[in-house]
């Protein structure tokens, strides 16, 4: 049995609808209740708890061969971080796995993590791929570099509304952004794959584009002209450090951080996935003309 960390999430309802396909046996856990449009349940295990509470991830993990570790918190509050989601969760899912006898862990970290990367985000990704690394359990790590969705549900409702966007600072950060579903499928050919243990792979779409070049053809998609406002990338971070001053949270210092670097992935690290995995990337105006229908 899989047990999918997370299913409620982008990747992780497209894992669990091809994982059904696939007629694979699955346990779905996520904090929130899991129902996905398409999803027939009744082919599914579901569980609701929460990854930061150890007898919640210890009652998921029970008899499980194969645990997919998917979630991620797009926002850390006081009380919730990503220090505590990240790190925290996976050293309670490594916990439990030991004694489960889980026998592969699969984890969705980001492509930026490094020993000097300063967002919180990626250095609690790290603390938790070196404990997976660590825990000698099997483990596949993927680095994305970020999702198409983030484009439909953020970028297309602003310049539909507004015919405006405003960048931080001069627009040419170059992404390469990922369809959920890819990874998803990245996720699934993990399985039973020599090729794919213990290794971290890096993983992107097939287009790199700047910042600016997404907000056009967004623009384009919506059928709406759309102005950009570029905000220097010096008084915002001015900005955002005061606000982190004075409210404690490093969220938007975070966002600045990697709104800044691009994240593209090189020649090499992509031939690495093509030869582990048989994958059909996905391209981002088609897939946003159908997920905008």
């Amino acid at each position: 049995m899989i047990l999918i960390a997370g299913a409620g999430g982008h990747v992780g309802r497209e894992i669990v609808k091809k994982a059904i396909a696939r007629k694979l046996s699955v346990r779905c856990f996520d904090k929130a209740d899991f129902n996905s449009p398409g999803v027939d349940l009744s082919q599914v295990e579901v569980q609701s708890g929460d990854i930061t509470c150890m007898a919640d991830v210890a009652k998921a993990v029970a008899g499980v061969d194969t645990v997919m570790f998917v979630l991620g918190l797009k926002r850390q509050t006081r009380e919730l971080t990503h220090e505590k989601v990240e790190h925290g969760g996976m050293e309670n899912v490594i916990a439990a796995a030991k004694r489960s006898g889980v026998k592969h862990i699969l984890y969705i970290s980001a492509l930026g993590v490094a020993p000097d990367a300063h967002a919180t985000s990626l250095i609690a990704k790290g603390k938790a791929e070196q404990a997976l690394i660590g825990s000698g359990i099997d483990y596949t790590i993927f680095r994305p570099s970020g999702y198409f969705v983030d484009f439909a549900e953020h970028f297309a409702p602003k310049i539909k509304a507004t015919g405006k966007f405003t960048l931080i600072g001069n627009g040419m950060t170059r992404i390469q952004p990922l369809a959920p579903s890819d990874l998803a499928e990245a996720f699934l050919q993990t399985l039973d794959n020599p090729k794919t243990r213990n290794r971290i792979f890096k993983i992107s779409g097939p287009e790199i584009f700047t910042l600016a070049e997404t907000v056009r053809l967004v623009a384009r998609v919506v059928g709406r002209p759309v102005k950009i406002t570029r905000l220097p990338l010096g008084l915002m971070n001015l900005v955002f450090s005061l606000m982190a001053l004075l409210t404690g949270s490093r969220g938007l210092k975070d966002f600045l951080y990697r709104m800044s670097r691009d994240s593209v992935c090189s020649d090499a690290q992509m031939q690495e996935v093509r030869e582990a995995f048989n994958i059909d990337f996905q391209t981002l105006e088609p897939w946003l003309r159908e997920a905008l229908e």
